[in-house]
Parts: structure tokens; sequence; C-alpha cells
């Protein structure tokens, strides 16, 4: 059992969440969610014990709790077998269990793709015997058939789990219980069941506080009004029973009011204005990929890639981890060179990347430097700061190094960047991972807005049913096969 009694969190003099109480029985499978920077990270770092905080208690009774990072740190030359640092045959069943068992434990993982990652450090967690694991952000990284492991591994355990997760179809297949940190409102609120149940729950809380809010505030405002009245009555004619009158009025408005006033409820912050420019004719060439090839060493990663797209085309590219999905969309843009075959881009052809690693932001730039510094930057009339403003970078976050950023506002710098160009084709390779769940929706709804061709690598369930993807491009063994028509 975890039992967190009234905890409160200060950064910088601010706070952070306050009056944080739940408990974590055996069974309990919960997904924390809120805003990105209310704090859902920092919570799970107090549970553990690696984070101070200001008041309150935690109290952790006989767990042993395993726990997965957002971020994996691991060393240069690390190996799947340093990493893990069991005996062989511990090795050998852990790395069964999470569906590593044909990689060779020689493997660097820096090599690794990112859903390998994740799983080999879920391997790391489980060598433990936790009988509490503790998750930040676990879907990330993984393909289709990584979240199905995943959530039926989750079902099954017998202990508490408590995840961090933006990822929609996952909380609604894996846990009994959302927690929610609430920063607009100061509040942590507990439901029962999975994510599409919060949803209705929240929208009939929020509705039920806006109702009770300006129905206290009519109130108010008729007792002050009565107040107001009686004291210039009794300025033009003193009598002792009407400042009897006031003061009982008085009192009564501090009793009902003023010490129990409720809070206009507040929606999540949001970015707003984002609206993805760039068009093109139906029929124009993207790009055409004619057996394209890619090796590494001597083994080859891609194969005879045939296909092309068109105009307005909406394009997934699906497939296991490791399969080369990354690797082929940098071959795209141009960062990777291809060993065989042709690529052609089309002519006049903007193209807009969204990298999964972030690696096409410079760390060590500022927000606002990072953002100005943007290839073809539409010459809007609003500076860059009022730009950002509405991505969420507030104030000072502007001169923030982007090296200190939050996943979650790396992404929005990049669509920032992305909105403010003019873009024929975008590429997109996991865009959703790390952003929270409001961000997500209205980035969908960009999507779904724009007037360009988009190719895109997802493992989001829900994104992918929602921008209802034109084709699908399986790849497997080096090679593209078109599985369907989702328009047919």
């Amino acid at each position: 059992m975890i039992i967190i009694k009234n905890i409160t969190k200060y950064v910088l003099g601010e706070i952070l969440f306050e009056g944080v109480s739940f408990v974590l029985h055996k069974g309990d499978k919960v997904g924390l969610v809120g805003p990105n920077g209310s704090g859902k990270s920092t919570l799970l770092k107090i549970i553990l014990g690696e984070v101070d905080y200001d008041n309150g208690s935690v109290d952790v009774e006989n767990e042993r709790i395993g726990y997965l990072p957002q971020k994996i740190f691991f060393q240069p030359d690390d190996t799947i077998k340093t990493f893990l640092n069991t005996d062989e045959i511990s090795e050998k069943g852990i790395l069964k269990q999470v569906g590593l068992n044909t990689v060779s434990n020689e493997s660097l993982i820096n090599k690794l793709s990112g859903g390998q990652k994740t799983r080999l450090a879920m391997a790391r967690v489980l060598l433990q015997k936790p009988s509490v694991i503790i998750l930040d952000e676990p879907t990330n990284h993984l393909d289709i058939k990584g979240l199905e492991w995943l959530e039926e591994f989750i079902k099954n355990f017998r202990g508490i789990v408590l995840a961090v997760s933006h990822d929609r179809r996952f909380l609604d297949n894996s846990v009994n219980k959302i927690f929610e940190i609430d920063s607009e409102n100061k509040k942590f609120n507990e439901y029962q069941g999975g994510y599409s149940l919060y949803v209705q729950e929240r929208e009939k809380s929020l509705e039920r506080q806006g109702d009770d809010y300006n129905r206290q505030q009519k109130e108010k405002k008729r007792l002050e009004q009565w107040l107001i009245l009686k004291k210039q009555e009794a300025h033009v004619h003193p009598d002792p029973a009407k400042g009897k009158q006031i003061r009982a009025m008085e009192r009564r408005l501090e009793r009902e009011i003023y010490s129990q006033e409720i809070v206009k409820p507040k929606s999540f912050g949001k970015i707003k204005g984002m609206n993805l420019s760039g068009e093109t004719t139906a029929s124009k060439l993207m790009v055409r990929c004619l057996d394209l090839a890619k090796k590494f060493g001597e083994k080859w990663v891609l194969w005879k890639i045939n296909f092309e797209v068109r105009g307005e085309e909406r394009v997934l590219l699906a497939g296991d981890n490791g399969c080369g999905k990354t690797t082929l969309l940098k071959i795209i843009i141009g960062s990777l060179k291809h060993d065989g075959g042709n690529l052609k881009i089309g002519d006049a052809v903007n193209v807009g990347y969204f990298a999964q690693e972030h690696e096409n932001l410079d760390q060590n730039l500022t927000v606002i430097e990072e953002f100005k510094k943007t290839d073809r930057l539409i010459n809007y009339q609003k500076e860059p700061r009022a730009i950002l403003g509405s991505f969420l970078f507030k104030d000072q976050d502007v001169f923030k190094k982007v090296s200190d950023l939050s996943l979650g506002e790396k992404v929005r710098l990049i669509f920032a960047k992305l909105t403010n160009q003019e873009n024929q084709l975008l590429i997109l390779d996991e865009p959703t991972n790390h952003l929270d769940i409001v961000s997500r929706e209205i980035i969908e709804e960009a999507l779904l807005n724009y007037k360009g061709s988009i190719i895109a690598v997802s493992h989001d369930r829900h994104f992918i049913e929602k921008i209802k993807f034109d084709r699908i491009l399986n790849l497997s063994g080096g090679i593209v096969t078109e599985s369907f028509r989702t328009n047919n």
C-alpha cells in the first residue's frame, strides 16, 4: 500500500501542486494525467524518494517499487548484456518476456529503436521483481505489438501500477482509475474507470462547478447590494436597529460567501492559432521512391522501396520497431544518403520535418533564437514572442535554453516552427509523443485542416483513427507493401 497525504510542492516559490492525497492498494491500475508542466513526473519522483516535497507525507508500506523513466539513460558502449547485468538464465527469460529474445544480447543500445529501448528498460525493471511499477510515458516509442504487450502485462500484473500517460487508447485499455493534476484550478481529482469515462465525468464536474459558481456569484451580488443600500440608509438616518442588521449581514456574507467562495472553473491552457499553412494541387508529385535501398555496414535495412505520394494524400508508414521507418524518413528529407535506387522530391516542394528524437533542434540556443532561425519563416506581422506565446511559451520562457525544455515543450516548439512555414509536405515521426492530451487534439485538428501532403509514423492509435489516413504503407523485411486504403 502507498499512502499520500496532503502533498504540496513549490518550484521557485510558486505552487506546483498542493493538497494531493490518495491511497494505492494492491491491484490498482492508475493513470496519472494533466497538462505538460503540471507536475506529474515530479509527483512520481516524490513517491520514489528522489525529490523533496514541502508539506504532507508519503508512506510506502512493504512495497518494492520498479520505475520506468520517460528518458532512458545508458552509456555509449552499453550492450543489452551490460545494461541488464544479470545471470544468463535470468537474462534469457526476461528478454523473452519483453519480446527481445530475437535480438543479440551483444547489441549496442544506441543501435536499438526507441521501442526496443523501452522494452529493454522494462526488462531491467522486471528483474527487480517489483510489487509496484511506476511508468512515466511508457508508450511513447512502442509499436502496436509493443503497446498490446504492455497493456496485457499491466492487466495481468497483480501489484500496483501507476502510469503517467497521454495515450488515450492505452489508458482506456489498461487502467481502472484516473488521477488528474488540474493545474489551472489547483486541484487534484480522482475518477473511476479509464480515460473515456474520465473525460465525461470531468465535463460534468466542471459544469456543476460552473453552475455553483454562477449561483453563488448571483447571491453574493444580491447580498452585497442589500448591504450597500442599508449602509447608505444608515448614513442618512442613523438607527441602532439598522446597524445591527448591517453587522448581521456582514457576518452572513463572511460565513456563506467569502469563507467558502467558489472559484470560477478554468479550462486547460491551449495552443492557439495553429494553422498549418502550405497547400498543393491534387496530382502534384510530392515524393517518389524507386528501388530505394539503404545499408548499415554489411546489413541492408531497406531494399527495393517503391512508392510515390501525390497531392493532399495522408500516408501512414507502419511497421514494427527497428524495421527502418525513421531511416526511410531521414532519407526522404535528405539527412541520410541512400545506397541504391532513386529518390525524387517534387518540384518546388517545401518539406517540413518532425524528428522523433528532436535532433533538428539546436540545444545550445534559446527558444526564441531557435524559432528565428526557422527555414522559410513566414513574415508575419506578429512578433516571434507573440507567436511563441500562442504555443504556451510565456514571458521569460522564450529565453530558456532548448536543452532545458521538457520533452513536451520541445514538441510544441517544433510545431511552432512548422506552423510558420509554407510546407507542401509534412514528414512526421511520432509527432504526438510527450504531448498532453489537449495539445494532441489541437494538433490533430490542425492536421485535418492542412491542405498539403502528410507522411507520418505513429503508434498513437487514437491519432491514427482521427487523421483517417488515405493509405497505409507497411515496412517489413526492407520492402514496402500497401495494405489498404481507408477511403475505399
